[in-house]
């Protein structure tokens, strides 16, 4: 069975691209467009992985993840945010709540190669 990967973005073009490179990769996608939405999303479609934008407007990438971390149905499901801002996090302390980051603009193998890592 495909891994089902739920991409929230507000930019059409990122959407597009993500969506282009899992698609091509064996990844079954679904799309959202802002945090609101996505988290519906979530709720109903139940996503193996979520490959989040950070800055959105009205919920915002953060605000997601931390809906997602403090719901004991969602807590662990990986995330990967997408984000032009170096990571904020930590190492460690992203490794500790499953959430990977990629810089955009996105590299095809490095988002593939982090999505994998939080997978298996």
């Amino acid at each position: 069975m495909n891994k089902k990967i739920l991409i929230i973005d507000d930019d059409v073009g990122t959407l597009r691209l993500v969506e282009g490179i899992l698609s091509s990769n064996g990844f079954h996608v679904i799309k959202a467009s802002d945090g609101e939405e996505g988290l519906a999303k979530v709720r109903n479609e139940a996503p193996d992985l979520v490959i989040l934008d950070v800055i959105m407007p009205e919920i915002n990438g953060y605000d997601v993840c931390y809906e997602l971390r403090f719901n004991n149905e969602y807590e662990k499901v990986p995330i990967v945010l997408l984000t032009v801002r170096p990571q904020e996090l930590g190492v460690e302390l992203s490794e500790r709540v499953n959430i990977g980051y990629v810089s955009k603009p996105i590299d095809a193998d490095l988002l593939l190669e982090k999505i994998n890592s939080l997978l298996n």
